[in-house]
């Protein structure tokens, strides 16, 4: 199974600082909530938000499958399907 332990430190290190950005869009949108602020100001930063994570799903994935490959061991078929469900149906 590929860990993102697998992924070089820098690739590590980008994909924390965009959730970290992604961690101070939310508590922006909270303090939206709690000022009672317009509702379509905070469903666009929503979608922003949601914008920015399915980025970074799909950084996440790439960077897995490229790790696979530049190894040159491809992802077992069952690892590939887990990796692409989850980004096609949200990790539902």
């Amino acid at each position: 199974m590929t860990s993102v332990a697998q992924l070089d430190e820098v690739t590590r290190r980008e994909l924390v600082e965009r959730l970290r950005r992604i961690e101070g869009q939310a508590r922006g949108i909270a303090r939206m909530i709690e000022e009672g602020r317009d509702c379509v100001d905070i469903v666009q930063q929503l979608a922003a938000m949601r914008a920015a994570t399915d980025s970074l799903c799909a950084e996440l994935v790439q960077a897995m499958l490229e790790r696979c490959f530049l190894d040159g061991t491809p992802p077992a078929p069952q690892q590939l399907a887990r990796a692409l469900k989850a980004v096609i149906r949200g990790g539902r």
